[in-house]
């Protein structure tokens, strides 16, 4: 391990991996870039920067509150890029699929799930805009249907990705 590496597991230091992002001196050129970028933020309570980088619907349902509470609650500790589609140059958007395992509660979960991404047509910059329907997500151990969602949401699991 590099030492003081990513937290998105890029095996790169820090400051040459995400911290331009979420520091705002470069954009991230990919939705993988992104979504390495949104975890690390998370790890570092960033919120302000999950915030600026969702757009759509993600965007419409954003909690700022419980997501805050959530990051400084769960300890995030690693991120697994499992597939990646679309989101070159060319693409007007994108997917990543990802396994995110973090601590809560004194638990050990993984929260997987299949992001989406689209480019803003004017900035040019890739929004977070919602995982894909209808793709089985896991969290262990298993989160109660009323619980609330460990993507902090602010959303009861059910509603948000237990549908």
């Amino acid at each position: 391990m590099v030492p003081h590496s990513c937290p998105c597991g890029s095996q790169k230091p820090f400051d040459q991996c995400c911290q331009p992002y979420l520091e705002g001196w470069s954009v991230p050129e990919t939705p993988e870039q992104l979504m390495r970028s949104r975890f690390t933020a998370y790890t570092r309570e960033a919120i302000d920067y999950i915030e600026a980088t969702s757009g759509g619907d993600a965007l419409a349902d954003f909690d700022k509150k419980g997501a805050a509470q959530w990051a400084r609650h769960a300890t995030f500790t690693k991120l697994e890029v499992i597939a990646t589609e679309r989101g070159g140059d060319g693409d007007p958007d994108g997917m990543v699929e990802f396994v995110a395992t973090f601590e809560e509660d004194g638990k050990t979960r993984s929260l997987r799930e299949r992001s989406r991404f689209e480019r803003d047509p004017q900035s040019r910059l890739w929004k977070y805009v919602g995982r894909e329907k209808g793709v089985p997500t896991k969290a262990a151990p298993k989160v109660g249907r009323n619980d609330p969602c460990p993507c902090g949401s602010g959303q009861k699991f059910k509603k948000c990705h237990g549908a």
